[in-house]
């Protein structure tokens, strides 16, 4: 039995319809393709600064040097730094740590090691002269 002109002319448009839907939705996805694109940056093109901004860096009390202080463990990460603290007398030492790592004042720390304020800044002042010039010299 042969299909009437009317049912093939059904199926025609059916699948004229079918046809144009499919294709209409290939233009579409191209043109979204084409706006992602247009916003989207190669990873290799970013840089630094936002790469950093999503990136972590695990920090781990093993990695420190510590000083302990009046009962505090104060961490030290860099080696040359902390191994230029070591060569310090004990008294500068402390006056560092306290001043640079507790956020201590002169006239605070004066008072806690029983001493004048000018001794302190003194001493401080000597000890950072002494670690810039170590640093300087054992820099690799």
């Amino acid at each position: 039995m042969n299909p009437s002109s009317f049912q093939t002319t059904i199926e025609n448009q059916f699948d004229y319809l079918c046809k144009r839907g499919m294709e209409d939705e290939r233009i579409d996805y191209f043109r979204h393709l084409s706006r992602i694109s247009k916003q989207e940056v190669s990873f290799s093109d970013t840089g630094d600064y936002l790469i950093n901004q999503f990136s972590t860096v695990d920090h781990y009390a093993t990695d420190l040097q510590m000083f302990t202080l009046y009962g505090l463990r104060i961490g030290v990460e860099s080696d040359l730094l902390s191994e230029s603290l070591r060569n310090l007398t004990n008294k500068k030492r402390n006056i560092i740590l306290l001043y640079y790592f507790l956020d201590m004042s002169d006239s605070e720390i004066a008072t806690l090691l029983k001493v004048n304020r000018s001794t302190v800044y003194r001493h401080r002042t000597s000890g950072l002269a002494f670690i810039k010039k170590y640093m300087k010299e054992h820099a690799e």
